[in-house]
């Protein structure tokens, strides 16, 4: 259909990046640049979550948030001091949205309305 090639036109028209360094303390899990295939799942993963019918498992919104070395590093130890499991800073920045304040405010207000834009599509149930 017409929404696929306007997504590859998208995906084709984008510039790679590629970072000089990472200075983060979180640098296992990190990478210099992003792979074409990164990009291309991530476009689709969006269009997916656009779909009309919601009962097929679409997929939703790519949310991207970057989280401070102290924040991925506090949950780490609030992760620990939980679940008795000590994990590197790179597995904390992933936590770090369940851990901190900011950014777990910053998830359900971006959260809140993404729900409230669905419902208001619905028959206001």
């Amino acid at each position: 259909n017409g929404n696929g090639n306007g997504n590859a036109n998208e995906e084709r028209s984008l510039t790679m990046k590629r970072l000089d360094g990472i200075t983060s303390v979180a640098t296992s899990l990190g990478a210099l640049e992003v792979t074409p295939a990164v990009i291309h799942r991530a476009h689709r993963h969006q269009r997916r979550g656009r779909c009309d019918d919601t009962s097929a498992g679409g997929g939703e919104d790519v949310l991207s948030y970057t989280c401070t070395d102290a924040e991925a590093v506090d949950a780490c130890v609030k992760f620990a001091l939980d679940h008795r499991m000590l994990v590197e800073p790179a597995c904390g920045a992933a936590l770090a949205p369940i851990y901190s304040e900011r950014l777990r405010g910053r998830l359900l207000e971006e959260l809140s309305g993404m729900r409230q834009s669905s419902l208001g599509d619905g028959d206001g149930g």
